[in-house]
């Protein structure tokens, strides 16, 4: 065989792969997937939800909510940004309005730091008015708006986040650290406070609170704030920690 005719040939191979038909069943296999997959996750058994959904995307190549969760998978449990990036983007590609994955890659772009990539994604989400969770939304771009230097742009969203949600811990973390950094103790307190209320087997509430008491003086607070902490935490770095830091401070 010629060495063009062995191209011709390997193209209309892959051609064919590439195109073939999704059978109604392939799709109920799929779907039948997928679902184990959510049982899976929901479960905590993270590699089962993946091996699930591989086999939802086996059957179906272009399932996009398929697409959407193994992205979610690889960018939350399996540290695979690249991979999850490429996940969304061809979710995306295949239904352009899927806003959820739309969110999630712009979410994995701000934790890239990729924030020039991540606002025109999530602004356009901003505008699908069925999406359910737009504080999630407001959240990545009010955090983005603040690390591209605009501060009371990303203010502005993060309080709109809280405002749909009044039980969005990572909203209230977010403000307050903002608050934190621009030496608004007082407001930085009562958001944290918030953030422990909402989430109150959260020993990070406590922690963050611990270090904005200590910076007002509040050192007998600060100590209790950090017992909380390692409470909460058990057993596990972020209970040593806060013991560490509460042992620092004398009784009183």
């Amino acid at each position: 065989m010629s060495l063009g005719r062995g191209l011709a040939v390997c193209l209309l191979v892959l051609l064919a792969s590439a195109c073939r038909t999704v059978s109604a069943n392939d799709r109920e296999t799929a779907a039948v997937h997928q679902n184990l997959a959510k049982q899976s996750l929901s479960a905590g058994d993270f590699r089962s939800a993946l091996g699930e959904v591989e086999k939802a995307l086996e059957a179906d190549p272009g399932n996009a909510e398929a697409l959407n969760l193994r992205g979610l998978l690889l960018h939350l449990y399996f540290a695979r940004p690249d991979e999850a990036i490429a996940d969304y983007r061809k979710a995306l590609e295949l239904e352009p309005g899927f806003t959820e994955a739309r969110v999630n890659l712009g979410a994995l772009l701000v934790a890239e730091r990729r924030c020039p990539e991540a606002v025109p994604l999530l602004e356009k989400a901003q505008g699908d008015l069925l999406y359910r969770e737009p504080y999630l939304a407001e959240n990545n771009l009010g955090w983005c708006k603040y690390l591209m230097g605009d501060v009371e742009g990303g203010i502005a969203h993060l309080r709109a986040a809280v405002a749909v949600n009044p039980r969005f811990c990572l909203g209230y973390r977010n403000l307050a650290e903002i608050m934190d950094g621009l030496g608004r103790l007082d407001e930085a307190l009562r958001l944290l406070e918030r953030y422990g209320k909402e989430c109150p087997s959260e020993p990070d509430a406590d922690r963050r609170r611990a270090l904005v008491l200590l910076k007002q003086g509040e050192r007998s607070a600060a100590r209790g704030a950090f017992l909380a902490c390692r409470e909460k935490a058990r057993e596990t770095e972020l209970a040593e920690e806060c013991l560490r830091q509460a042992q620092l401070i004398p009784e009183q």
